[in-house]
């Protein structure tokens, strides 16, 4: 199997982007050749020899007109040369090499998972032969062409710590854009509720991505100022994803604030890492099994969510708790699983 892969960024040590890098290395482990065209490169250095990676060149300075021309020089080099197209996130990779696939009659699978349905959407759903998606939720277009695989996560990257450091101060970690829906007004709000009950410490891993969230961003760190919390909660800012795992080792509790909706991936890196992890976003309760109403608190919630840690703390359950998770993110959103799904659909 030959195929073409269209994404966003190839980065290995991109903090929000890098998790690509490993869908690209698992897919070129499965295929004969992979040919992938990104907006942006970084570091491959890791990438099999069957892998050809081109750059639309966003990383010498953005240009649109220059980005547009590139696309297509890498779309004509490589369309003759593989089975398929893969495209990977945004919707108009889909429409831009939509035209030239149905020229040469490759079939074309997007991967796609937002909320959001617009022209865009629709007409991505018109040039693809199958969408998938990581759940129901994660493409609301009424479709034949949908096919829910569950999300990719690289399992052997982010794994339990062979031997975990005993130490006095529970440890807790959250991951993520520092954006208002990350809700982390409500994490340090309990924090502030028990951080005289036992003697633990917050990192908050993540960067602003736009000046809106610069904005919110500050407003957290004056909160956590304000409250004295300053010894106890560390904006720890952007860590590398492939460096992330070593983190989540080192910690005991993950906590995720994002509403229901679509999963949020860092849940998931939690779990696999064997980690386990509080969360308000419903779309988890399957993934928590007997542990649901131990894991899931209430949205913007401070009480609900100081009382959870509490009676987790107090429960002896973490390790049991954090090797079932494991167990779900290896049966149900494998990477390696994901991504021979994906090449079956080429077949």
């Amino acid at each position: 199997m030959k195929l073409l892969m269209i994404t966003r960024k190839v980065d290995r040590d991109d903090a929000q982007a890098g998790f690509t890098y490993g869908w690209v290395k698992k897919m070129g482990q499965q295929v004969d050749v992979l040919k992938v065209i990104c907006l942006e490169k970084g570091n491959t250095k890791g990438l099999s020899n069957n892998v050809e990676v081109f750059s639309l060149g966003k990383e010498n300075g953005k240009n649109k007109l220059r980005e547009f021309i590139n696309f297509y020089r890498g779309a004509f080099k490589f369309i003759g040369k593989v089975d398929g197209v893969f495209c990977h996130q945004n919707p108009e990779y889909t429409i831009l090499i939509g035209p030239l696939a149905k020229l040469r009659r490759k079939k074309i699978v997007s991967w796609y998972s937002h909320k959001a349905i617009n022209w865009r959407v629709k007409l991505m759903a018109f040039f693809a032969e199958k969408i998938i998606t990581p759940t129901q939720e994660g493409f609301g277009l009424k479709s034949d062409k949908k096919v829910v695989v569950g999300h990719g996560i690289d399992t052997e990257l982010f794994k339990p710590a062979e031997q975990k450091n005993k130490n006095d101060i529970f440890r807790v970690i959250s991951v993520g854009r520092i954006s208002p829906i990350k809700n982390y007004e409500t994490l340090i709000e309990a924090i502030e509720i028990i951080r005289d009950k036992i003697d633990i410490k917050v990192d908050i891993i993540g960067g602003p991505g736009i000046k809106k969230q610069e904005i919110y961003f500050d407003k957290l760190k004056w909160m956590v100022k304000n409250k004295g919390l300053d010894k106890v909660i560390r904006f720890k800012g952007l860590i590398p994803n492939q460096e992330l795992p070593r983190y989540y080792q080192e910690s005991d509790l993950s906590i995720n604030l994002c509403p229901t909706g679509s999963p949020d991936k860092a849940v998931l890196e939690s779990m696999a890492s064997g980690l386990p992890v509080l969360v308000c976003n419903k779309t988890f309760a399957s993934d928590l099994g007997p542990f649901v109403d131990k894991m899931l608190f209430k949205e913007k919630d401070a009480k609900d969510l100081s009382q959870k840690i509490l009676k987790l703390i107090n429960s002896n359950q973490l390790k049991g708790i954090g090797l079932f998770l494991r167990e779900q993110v290896v049966k149900n959103h494998n990477l390696d699983n994901l991504i021979g799904r994906i090449i079956k659909l080429y077949k």
